[in-house]
Formats: C-alpha cells, sequence, structure tokens
C-alpha cells in the first residue's frame, strides 16, 4: 500500500463508530464515505467472517481471513481491509471487511462486528499482479490517472502500512509488521489453506453489489 492511508483516514474515522450499527440495521453495501481531497468516495462491506479462538490465536484468524481477501482481490484486483476484532471474553474472532475500489489505498477505520472490540491490528490485501491499471479512485489518491500501467511489488508493505501493526496478504505470503525492524512472514499463502474457503468466498460480495450483510461463521 502506497503513503495514501492518511490522506482518507480521518474522514473514514468519522463515520466509523457507525458502521457496526448500520451493517447490522440495513442491508446496503455502502457504509460510509471517505473524503479524499474533497471528493467522497464510497467505502463498501464485502463481508464479514467470525471464528472461534484457538491456539494459534491472532496469527489462526489472519491467515483464515488471508485466503478469503486474497481470493477476493484476485478476482477483483483492488485492495481490501479487515480490522481484526475480538470479543471482550477473547472467545471469538471477527472482522468487517471494507474496500474503496482502490489499487493503492484502503479506509483506515475502527470497525468491527458486532459485539466485538478492535484489536488495533488489521489486515489488507495488495493487487496480485507487478502490473496494474489505476481507476478513477485511484487517480484520487495518485493525483493523476497514469497514462500506463503502474508497477507495484505485491509482497512489500508500504511506508503508512507501519504507522500500526498489521498483517498483509500479497501473491507470495501473509506478511505481518509491528514497524521495519520488525516484520515476519507468517504463511507461504502458496500452500494449501488450512482449512477449504470456498464457501466463505462465496458468501463475500461483489465490490459493488447491493445485498443482505454476508455473514459467515468459520468452523475450527
Amino acid at each position: 500500500m502506497r503513503d495514501m492511508r492518511r490522506i482518507m483516514q480521518v474522514g473514514v474515522v468519522v463515520l466509523a463508530a457507525l458502521l457496526s450499527w448500520r451493517a447490522h440495521a440495513d442491508d446496503r453495501t455502502v457504509v460510509a464515505h471517505a473524503t479524499v481531497r474533497g471528493h467522497e468516495v464510497p467505502v463498501y462491506r464485502i463481508g464479514e467472517l467470525r471464528a472461534p479462538d484457538t491456539p494459534a490465536g491472532m496469527d489462526g484468524f489472519a491467515v483464515r481471513v488471508a485466503y478469503v481477501l486474497r481470493a477476493w482481490t484476485q478476482e477483483h484486483g483492488v485492495e481490501a481491509i479487515g480490522n481484526l476484532c475480538r470479543t471482550p471474553e477473547g472467545t471469538q474472532w471477527g472482522t468487517m471487511l471494507l474496500t474503496i475500489g482502490a489499487h493503492v489505498a484502503s479506509p483506515v477505520t475502527n470497525a468491527c462486528p458486532v459485539g466485538m472490540l478492535a484489536t488495533g491490528v488489521d489486515i489488507h490485501s495488495h493487487p496480485q499482479r507487478q502490473h496494474y491499471r489505476a481507476n478513477a479512485v485511484d487517480q484520487l489518491f495518485l493525483g493523476r490517472l497514469p497514462s500506463g500501467p503502474v508497477t507495484t511489488r505485491p509482497d512489500d508493505f508500504g511506508p503508512d502500512d507501519f504507522g500500526h501493526p498489521g498483517y498483509m496478504v500479497g501473491r507470495v505470503g501473509l506478511h505481518y509488521q509491528r514497524g521495519l525492524q520488525r516484520m515476519r512472514l507468517v504463511r507461504d499463502m502458496r500452500l494449501p489453506p488450512p482449512l477449504d474457503p470456498a464457501g466463505d468466498v462465496r458468501r463475500v460480495a461483489r465490490a459493488h453489489e447491493v445485498g443482505p450483510m454476508l455473514v459467515r461463521a468459520l468452523q475450527p
């Protein structure tokens, strides 16, 4: 992810407190709007995932989410993101997956499934190809619409990713960082998933699809 998250962060966080209620109360895909350089950008909810806690803890849940995020990004080409959230008693993990349909940025919020609290750690996907064509949302961040393909490094953290701890799923791996000097590979994404995520992927909406809130309980 490029140096773009702080540009849109304030616009999204202002509405973040509403996200849990709105996701529960209505059936629209657009759950908020981010302000990016004076332009309003819709924030889409593409799904919600839950799972019971396991001995693998946060890493274990992040791996499950990573396969869903990577599959979604492979299909749509753009980034998506979710906070890693937990119930107060620590028995369940969950995340609300969001996107603005951009290749270069994801919405930074404190949104969580109802009944859960943000851990301060998120997970986001990167485009799965080294080259992509920028779209109108990317143009708001880049300041221009490139005439040709944009080159990216799917498995590298962007500078703004280091603003807080987080996971990133690229083309090859699931990575975690707690600063420039504290990065590690969590999982080789070329390995088969620890469980078949096909059913979960089917319950994650298309980026601009309007439908009911999508909830999937992942079983251990």
